[in-house]
């Protein structure tokens, strides 16, 4: 009977914790800000940020169990001079559960090595009263993150585990939290800092982060009003990070693959699948029954392409129809992990607008530029095999990578030798929109 006691307070007092609110203090929306603009703030709590299209960055600071502890810190931030600084509600109870592997725990102000961290993938935290959670994911189910923690623990994190964590309590980490600059980004001198808080942009105006549990390149939803307010209007909940996998590999509307016709691409999605022993045939570079087969059980159950299955629904839906495509979108969700925050947004742009003409395009590719798209190519994949030789787990990220990438240059093909290409044409054609699809992400392998 005692027993039965216990477990029965023990459950209530899960529950109640489960059902505990969540606070944070959104501190005010500025421009051309950097994290160390803030450090004044530290002793408050965890400082991120969102960043909106038009550069701004509506910046919030700590997660709090205590409603009254985060309306307190709302308060002295006003007299900091954050005019708007107010307390806000999370909405925990539209959250979904997750499955993240939890890598570090840092306390109080103890300085963060974002660098070092970022190399286990996305990160995420989870910063209630000052003890911040550092976390790697999201997974579609425990048996895929299983597979990764070996890899995980390889780069030094012993302690590093598997849990479930509802998504709105993640906080996605991007380049704004650590601090880290983009290559890309030419360096400028910077000048003294200042004691004075930046100057806000009153401009936007919203409740709690968006970002809570996703991608931190997915669009954003309007979020909730602080305690008790209306808002005005009422807003949806945050995006929520799904449970399911997208899309199966055989979507509709795609084009058949022709597997008469011998190709590179097919061959080399032959020998990953080898790798990997979903396929047991001879590497002759004809896509049959059973390279078909071996894809298809790939993409039910290899982890590493289950993870990025699940993470390309996070990320922004595509404007266009290729980027719609299973393996594509599972490319293009790899190539943002391997951009690890680098990707030139502008070029991203460009390259957008002229993806119509290259997945409709009015004949082949001149030489030159054939001759250009392969050289990208060949300088992408060198570089990749040399940073994959790095540890374990880009070694798994490289096999997601390899995996869709050739299964979608296979069906690239397809679809321009359905235009009447000749096999080689529709070879390059297919090159040079797989570098319109990723370049951007990945500047930093060339």
């Amino acid at each position: 009977m005692k027993k039965i006691i216990l477990l029965f307070l023990a459950c209530i007092f899960l529950a109640a914790v489960s059902a505990q609110g969540l606070y944070t203090v959104r501190v005010g929306v500025f421009r051309d800000v950097k994290v160390a603009d803030f450090a004044q703030l530290k002793g408050l709590g965890f400082v991120y940020g969102t960043t909106a299209a038009d550069q701004t960055v509506e910046v919030f600071v700590g997660q709090y169990a205590d409603q009254n502890k985060a309306t307190a810190v709302a308060a002295d931030l006003t007299t900091k001079g954050f005019r708007n600084a107010q307390a806000f509600t999370l909405p925990t109870a539209t959250g979904q559960p997750v499955t993240v592997i939890q890598i570090a725990l840092y306390a109080g102000n103890r300085p963060i090595d974002w660098a070092t961290l970022e190399k286990a993938g996305q990160l995420y935290v989870e910063s209630v009263d000052g003890v911040s959670k550092i976390m790697t994911g999201i997974y579609p189910d425990a048996t895929t993150a299983a597979n990764f923690l070996p890899a995980i623990r390889e780069l030094g994190y012993q302690d590093a585990f598997i849990k479930q964590i509802n998504n709105v309590r993640l906080i996605p980490i991007t380049p704004f939290e650590t601090g880290i600059k983009k290559p890309l980004i030419p360096i400028s001198l910077q000048e003294a800092p200042s004691t004075l808080p930046p100057p806000e942009n009153t401009q936007r105006t919203g409740g709690a982060p968006q970002t809570y549990g996703n991608d931190p390149d997915a669009v954003k939803s309007p979020a909730p009003p602080p305690f008790g307010g209306s808002g005005g209007t009422t807003s949806p909940a945050p995006a929520t990070a799904p449970t399911t996998l997208p899309a199966t590999a055989a979507a509709a509307g795609l084009p058949e693959i022709d597997g008469k016709t011998k190709r590179h691409s097919a061959a080399e999605l032959q020998r990953v699948l080898k790798e990997k022993g979903f396929y047991e045939g001879a590497i002759d570079g004809f896509y049959g029954p059973g390279t078909a087969a071996a894809y298809d059980r790939a993409w039910a159950a290899m982890p590493e392409v289950r993870k990025y299955r699940l993470l390309s629904t996070l990320a922004e839906p595509a404007r266009d129809a290729v980027s719609q495509w299973p393996e594509v979108a599972v490319l293009l969700a790899v190539s943002t992990d391997l951009a690890a925050g680098t990707g030139n947004a502008e070029r991203a742009r460009q390259l957008l607008e002229q993806r119509t003409a290259i997945f409709s395009p009015n004949g082949p590719l001149s030489p030159a530029m054939a001759t250009r798209v392969k050289t990208w190519a060949a300088t992408i994949w060198a570089n990749l095999d040399e940073w994959a030789t790095e540890d374990p787990l880009h070694t798994q990220v490289f096999s997601a990578f390899r995996v869709s990438y050739h299964q979608a240059q296979v069906r690239l093909e397809d679809r321009y030798m359905d235009q009447g290409m000749s096999a080689i044409d529709a070879r390059d054609m297919a090159t040079a929109m797989l570098q319109n699809l990723i370049g951007a992400q990945l500047d930093r392998f060339l």
